[in-house]
């Protein structure tokens, strides 16, 4: 844990940069080289392009006195061609390369998340995560297709624009020389700033998309408990933060760009002015004060793009440093190297403490030994440790003390999908994947089942009926998590996901308690003629069938406090007498 502590502290101190941009790139994007750089290249000859039909444009309009070249207008003509050619490639190739490396980037972190161990998802929430794959891509990608490209030609745009007014009038020029550096000082230090805000509301907005998947999955929990106002009310405090910035931005853009134009208009006015006494004078002719305008347009246009990169990369780093705690975040270690596991025939639990938090204990010194074949039930009040006991035999943590043995090894020396795949798990609330009944069913599968198989197991669970008049038999959508189907249908069908995988170990999170009488019977039954060689441990929170169960654990604040069937334990154990008591009591 130390050392853990002192690699989040490391990573706080580290600051994010450009170059940890372009390696997050060039190792997880991995665009496409070759074709990023041809982009760049014919956007580069539509630049020049741009410019050479300035400077054709300006022997065009001084030949009017003498007559118009018909060579001019062809060459011209093909000049424009060849700009519209390499514009469009460049523009395909640039937005195809920042595609495919988003699509790669995105890729990466869904595989990266797949993997992540347990107690990350217990600590992050989904929403954000659901925001770094989605938004701070997408700002990667408008970094690669546009930003990028647009700044080069735009540097190459500036400098040959420069180059050529020199070429056509030195006075004239000092005027754009002043002009620059000034609208230079006043967009840098106002594009900073909009840096700053432009994070913010990336920031905001990844909160708005947590809040509001939580509140989206949680649609059923707001309308029992009439809370749509404090829902309404945390959604407009969202978006209104993210107001409050968004007009922040606006304030300073509105105000930046009359400025601009101004400063671009006076600065025209003085060149057409002065130029015009040029003119007057015979110093200048009218066709290169027509190109010297066009290309101090061309010059000033692209300071925008160039200063936009800076502003650009610094929202993109931010970008960056999400996304880099998810990617540096280590993946769950699966042991793949480890032992494989058959079956699960012992399991045993040797002064077994765990912590989800240094100091604070859930389990404490537990010592329990499971037989292969072994029906038990585990009851205890909520938060007394029971789904804690199992999540460590389905291998989401490790014990924070002592040994957990399986077949008289160490779990860890197992590989974890080895372990995993000998078990079938069902919760208490289930939420079905989107996708087919079918898709469901095999959900981990390890082997092909047919048809058959399933279609039996459903009818052994009481759906053989329902699955007869869906129109569309295993191949219905179950919809959204499972909202096509009812809570009791839910349950069933994962009972029925987890025999599908044959396991030696079959954990039940009290699987019928959204049954009515009938069925639960059904599924009793099913579980009654298991066979006889399946471990199975049962959280059980209704204890009306409790009786049935040869071995009941009772558990107390992370301890095993009663081990025996239910007429050793009323008797013995004070505490399971009065929970049982206590359950008859209220129903």
């Amino acid at each position: 844990m130390a050392t853990r502590a002192s690699d989040v502290t490391a990573k706080e101190k580290k600051r994010y940069g450009t170059k940890d941009l372009l390696n997050l790139i060039t190792t997880n994007a991995e665009p496409k080289k070759g074709l990023f750089v041809l982009g760049l290249v014919l956007s580069l000859v539509a630049t020049v392009c741009s410019l050479a039909i300035t400077l054709m444009l300006k022997e065009f309009i001084d030949a009017f006195n003498h007559g118009t070249s018909g060579s001019l207008v062809l060459n011209l003509a093909l000049v424009i061609l060849i700009e519209l050619a390499a514009g469009v490639s460049s523009s395909f190739l640039l937005s195809y390369t920042g595609v495919d490396a988003v699509t790669k980037l995105r890729a990466a972190l869904w595989r990266h998340i797949v993997d992540l161990p347990i107690p990350y998802f217990d600590r992050n929430r989904t929403g954000e995560l659901s925001s770094r794959v989605v938004n701070d891509t997408s700002t990667i990608f408008e970094l690669i297709s546009s930003q990028f490209s647009n700044a080069i030609t735009g540097v190459i745009s500036i400098v040959g624009s420069l180059v050529l007014m020199l070429m056509l009038n030195f006075k004239l020029t000092i005027i754009i020389l002043i002009v620059v550096p000034v609208m230079a000082l006043i967009i840098v230090p106002m594009g900073q700033v909009l840096a700053r805000i432009s994070k913010s509301i990336q920031k905001e907005t990844a909160n708005l998309n947590s809040a509001s998947v939580q509140m989206i999955s949680q649609n059923r929990l707001i309308k029992a408990m009439d809370a749509e106002d404090d829902l309404k009310q945390q959604g407009e405090d969202q978006v209104n933060r993210i107001k409050h910035f968004s007009i922040s931005q606006i304030k300073l853009i509105s105000v930046l760009n009359p400025i601009l134009n101004i400063i671009l208009l006076a600065a025209i006015f003085v060149i057409i002015a002065y130029g015009g006494i040029l003119v007057q004078t015979g110093a200048l002719t009218i066709g290169s004060l027509v190109a010297f305008l066009m290309y101090a347009v061309q010059m000033i246009s692209p300071l925008s793009s160039v200063t936009g990169l800076v502003t650009a990369v610094q929202q993109t780093v931010g970008a960056t440093e999400r996304i880099d705690d998810i990617l540096n975040s280590p993946i769950e270690d699966k042991r793949l190297d480890g032992q494989p596991l058959e079956t699960i025939q012992t399991i045993n639990f040797d002064h077994v403490d765990f912590d989800y938090v240094p100091g604070k204990t859930v389990l404490k010194d537990i010592n329990l030994q499971i037989k292969q074949g072994e029906r038990i039930a585990l009851i205890g009040e909520s938060g007394s440790g029971k789904t804690t006991l199992v999540s460590l035999l389905e291998a989401y943590y490790d014990p924070t003390r002592g040994q957990l043995d399986v077949n008289g090894q160490p779990m860890a020396d197992y590989a974890i999908p080895a372990v995993r795949s000998q078990i079938g798990y069902v919760s208490q609330e289930v939420d079905l994947m989107p996708g087919t009944m079918r898709d469901n069913l095999l959900l981990g599968a390890t082997a092909p089942v047919d048809d058959a198989t399933l279609v039996n197991l459903l009818q052994e669970v009481g759906l053989g009926d329902w699955l007869n008049e869906l129109s569309q038999g295993l191949d219905t959508d179950v919809g959204e998590r499972g909202l096509n189907v009812s809570g009791g249908q839910r349950q069933r069908i994962a009972i029925v996901r987890a025999l599908v995988r044959k396991p030696s170990l079959l954990i039940l999170d009290e699987a019928t308690a959204s049954l009515d009488n009938q069925n639960q019977e059904r599924v009793s039954q099913l579980l009654d003629d298991l066979p006889a060689d399946l471990t199975t441990i049962t959280i059980v929170h209704r204890l009306n069938q409790i009786e049935a169960y040869p071995r009941i654990l009772f558990m107390e604040d992370g301890r095993i406090t009663g081990d025996g069937n239910h007429a050793e334990l009323i008797k013995t154990h004070a505490r399971y007498g009065e929970f049982y008591r206590l359950q008859y009591q209220h129903g």
